[in-house]
């Protein structure tokens, strides 16, 4: 997790220079108007891709409220690299990618993509098959019990019993994110601890 916060941290540091930026930059009609209009479109999109996931979100209005959160974030994070490339031009958009690309999901997949192409063929390395089928076929909300009570379990841990546990906590984190990579991305964004509960950000 630690390596979490500390991009947490730089991505919360990025994004609040790029927003001030925007603020001082530009007028009120582009910063007041991109996003509203950008969130709107944003959740009209989000509503439409998600069609159909009524019954597993927790029902028509559940899928809507998630949809208007995740556009106006969407439309926020617009606004900060708009921000940070009209305050620093072309670095500004580097720095957003940059930001980006080391984001732990995008480490997460590109990782994953290496090891499907053998560049990670260690065993030692590679989660145990029968912990993936079984952690796959828990709900959402075991998972997030499961994520807090290891959390709990690992304060207690010694350092060498605290491997096993961080390596199951990072199948957790990887089946939450491929269930719902945008709540699980707004989970990271808010006040995440290496035990907190997920729940309120998730499709359940």
């Amino acid at each position: 997790m630690m390596g979490l916060l500390v991009w947490r941290c730089l991505a919360a540091a990025v994004g609040l220079f790029g927003l001030v930026a925007a603020g001082v930059l530009w007028s009120p009609s582009a910063l007041l108007g991109l996003p509203l209009v950008g969130g709107w479109v944003a959740a009209v999109v989000l509503w439409c891709a998600r069609e159909g996931q009524d019954q597993a979100a927790g029902g028509r209005r559940s899928r809507l409220s998630r949809s208007v959160r995740d556009g106006f974030l969407l439309a926020l994070a617009l606004v900060a690299v708009g921000g940070l490339c009209s305050f620093l031009g072309s670095a500004g958009l580097l720095i957003a990618i940059l930001v980006g690309l080391t984001s732990p999901p995008v480490v997460r997949r590109v990782a994953a993509l290496l090891e499907r192409f053998g560049w990670r063929s260690s065993a030692v390395d590679r989660p145990p098959k029968d912990d993936v089928e079984r952690i796959g076929q828990l709900t959402t909300s075991e998972l997030c019990t499961a994520w807090i009570t290891t959390g709990q379990h690992l304060r207690a841990a010694p350092s060498p019993a605290a491997l096993p546990l961080v390596r199951l906590r990072q199948l957790y984190l990887d089946e939450l994110e491929r269930r719902d990579p945008v709540g699980f991305n707004a989970w990271l964004a808010s006040s995440a601890s290496a035990s907190g509960d997920p729940r309120r950000f998730l499709t359940p």
